[in-house]
């Protein structure tokens, strides 16, 4: 296998277990009939925010039915939030406004259904126990995918250019300018700001080391690891799968479909804080063994 698809079947594992088992493979058999018509990877990411905002008011009904209902429309906003990154590759259109934007409709959705969760929650316990509730899901949610981003990325540059990319990534946003959407743009940069200083400092020793756009201690490890299938890397990959706010979102849109959806929010906040401290701490601990140079 060539280096690069390996590090694209290595990357493969990082993803949530939903979108890699079902999700990217319904999205990319979408992608062909779109390629000749004006639909744009923007159109997309509009389309399936107004679809969770459509599914977050049914949710306030109530009734198993209704909830059943929004389980499929966010099962399905959640397949075309992968179609419009598998399209923006398709037709060359990536770029920081579009990932903007895309992180904005994901923000909105997200709210949508802990709009929802709020109604059905105030319900049953009361509004102070709901907006604790909601409150702690969606901060443990938006650190889930801010975390997982990040690591994804750094992990990817690693593997395809021997150094941490996320530096450049990082000055690229802060540089980049749209007139069009500076309020997006501005969010993106709040988010990739919160990643910077929780999860990549630039005190980090990999990012020091990266500065020079040029291999590194650590590049070289993770490209040796993955040249020899190391298990520790793999395993490390597969962690990172599980920590992105897309795993909170598909618990919760399977208790929407099994009609449990006020009963998942606190045992998904245990789980949220489980897995965020376990991955973050495994990965930055890998991280900082890997950038030590070898005798």
């Amino acid at each position: 296998m060539s280096p690069p698809a390996r590090a694209e079947e290595l990357l493969d594992l990082a993803t949530c277990p939903a979108d890699r088992l079902w999700r990217y493979p319904i999205s990319r058999l979408l992608v062909r009939p779109l390629m000749g018509t004006p639909v744009t990877p923007k159109h997309v990411t509009v389309f399936h925010t107004l679809m969770a905002v459509l599914a977050g008011g049914i949710i306030t009904i109530g009734t198993p039915r209704a909830l059943f209902v929004a389980g499929l429309l966010f099962e399905g906003r959640a397949i075309l939030d992968c179609l419009d990154g598998e399209l923006a590759r398709a037709k060359r259109l990536c770029s920081p406004a579009g990932r903007a934007l895309d992180q904005l409709g994901d923000t909105i959705g997200f709210a949508s259904l802990m709009i929802g969760g709020f109604v059905c929650l105030t319900r049953a316990h009361g509004p102070a126990a709901a907006a604790v509730l909601v409150l702690a899901t969606a901060l443990i949610a938006a650190s889930g995918s801010a975390a997982w981003d990040y690591f994804r990325r750094s992990l990817s540059s690693l593997l395809t250019c021997g150094y941490d990319t996320t530096m450049e990534e990082h000055r690229a946003l802060l540089r980049s300018s749209d007139a069009r959407s500076p309020a997006v743009l501005q969010m993106s940069r709040i988010i990739d700001g919160f990643q910077w200083c929780v999860l990549g400092p630039p005190t980090a020793p990999w990012q020091r080391a990266s500065a020079g756009n040029s291999m590194t201690p650590l590049g070289r490890a993770v490209q040796d690891a993955a040249e020899r299938d190391d298990p520790a890397l793999r395993s490390l990959l597969w962690k990172v799968g599980f920590v992105g706010g897309d795993n909170i979102l598909m618990l919760l849109t399977a208790s929407l479909l099994l009609g449990r959806f006020v009963e998942a929010f606190p045992l998904v906040i245990v789980w949220g804080i489980a897995i965020w401290a376990y991955t973050v701490s495994t990965v930055n601990r890998y991280l900082r063994q890997g950038s030590r140079p070898r005798p």
